[in-house]
């Protein structure tokens, strides 16, 4: 099927984007023909049909046009503009079918220019949920970690990324094997980075289990940052609960990740204040690092 078939004729009366047009007089297809004919024209920015669309999608999540759309990108019958709103526009809808959609252009490798890839890489982070506690869109997770298997390594940054910002148990299973097997080192420091990013306070205990097992170098490093970088009192007390039993060889990594998780989680200053003078500790050395980091904080150094 060639362009002209597969971008269908544009309606008699064609939607002026000049105007405001009532968009819910249109049926969500309409919509979708009216975008695909401006492609056809050249019209590189329709925002009301876009707008329209997105609204349409988010309230009809098993739409049709989702496997239209695939369908043109398979075709390669789309002007790079055109896959870029598009690619743009399933990462606004943001709900599983539109997720699914989008890593099946990943997974087909389907997105091959540059500027379509990072409005790809822009759309795939929006499925981060903003604010974890109000909607940690765990029901996401499976199409990422499924995702995660692509052998396209350019959208791994991405995918890991989201996966850790959701960050189901499945998700953490997935990093810990990949961290283990150690045989990649791409995908190892991909991991690395993303794990970073996990905001789900229900990870804290596996995150602390790991921590304590040094059988894993990587697994156990890895779980000391995203530890510290959490944003959370329970991960940060989980932190001076394992530096409380190593020996004064962790006192850099011991400095490091204390002043991080004090930037992260500004009431563990407080919390050392007050339990820090009580703490046994191992080695005396592995205090005196985390005091001398606890006074720098407090004068801004």
């Amino acid at each position: 099927m060639n362009a002209k078939q597969a971008v269908p004729e544009k309606f008699s009366n064609p939607l002026n984007e000049d105007r405001k047009q009532d968009f819910s007089l249109l049926s969500t297809e309409a919509i979708w023909k009216n975008l695909l004919a401006g492609f056809q024209d050249g019209k590189k920015v329709q925002i009301g049909l876009e707008n329209a669309l997105i609204e349409r999608l988010r309230t009809e999540p098993d739409n049709a046009i989702y496997k239209e759309l695939l369908s043109l990108f398979r075709q390669g019958s789309l002007a790079g503009f055109a896959q870029q709103v598009l690619v743009s526009l399933l990462g606004e809808v943001g709900n599983y079918k539109s997720a699914e959609t989008l890593m099946s252009l990943v997974n087909e490798t389907l997105l091959e220019e540059a500027d379509v890839k990072l409005a790809a890489f822009d759309a795939i982070s929006k499925f981060s949920p903003e604010l974890w506690y109000e909607n940690p869109n765990t029901e996401l997770a499976p199409v990422f970690e499924a995702a995660w298997q692509t052998e396209n390594a350019d959208f791994w940054p991405s995918i890991a990324n989201v996966m850790a910002s959701i960050g189901t148990p499945a998700t953490l299973d997935i990093f810990v094997e990949t961290l283990a097997d150690n045989t990649h080192a791409e995908r190892v420091a991909v991991v690395k980075q993303a794990m970073t990013n996990i905001v789900n306070p229900a990870l804290i205990p596996k995150l602390a289990d790991l921590l304590e097992n040094p059988s894993f170098k990587n697994v156990q490093l890895a779980s000391g940052n995203a530890l510290a970088n959490m944003g959370e009192i329970g991960a940060a007390s989980a932190l001076l609960d394992w530096s409380a039993g190593v020996d004064a060889g962790k006192a850099e990594l011991v400095k490091q990740w204390f002043e991080t998780a004090m930037n992260t989680t500004p009431e563990f200053i407080g919390f050392l204040e007050t339990n820090l003078p009580a703490q046994k500790f191992s080695s005396p050395e592995i205090k005196q690092a985390i005091s001398l980091v606890l006074k720098d904080i407090k004068n801004g150094v």
